[in-house]
């Protein structure tokens, strides 16, 4: 056999290795991923659940907003 057909090997090898190296990161990273993910979910839904509740007062009826005349003229009609 050829040295030309060892290096082709040697170099196939190599790249073979290296693509999987690649999924095997990429994989894992997902995975990480997934983790830190559910991780933050849990973590908002907890703070959701302490929260106090909101606040219900009654609101005054008398909303008055003095119109536009009213802001021209000082406040006098």
């Amino acid at each position: 056999m050829s040295l030309l057909f060892y290096a082709v090997c040697i170099i196939g090898a190599v790249l073979g290795g290296l693509v999987l190296l690649v999924l095997y990161s990429l994989l894992v990273m997902a995975q990480r991923g997934d983790a830190c993910l559910e991780q933050l979910e849990m973590e908002m839904f907890n703070n959701q659940q302490a929260a106090p509740p909101p606040n219900t007062s009654e609101k005054p009826e008398n909303l008055r907003v003095p119109a536009t005349s009213d802001l021209y003229h000082g406040g006098t009609v």
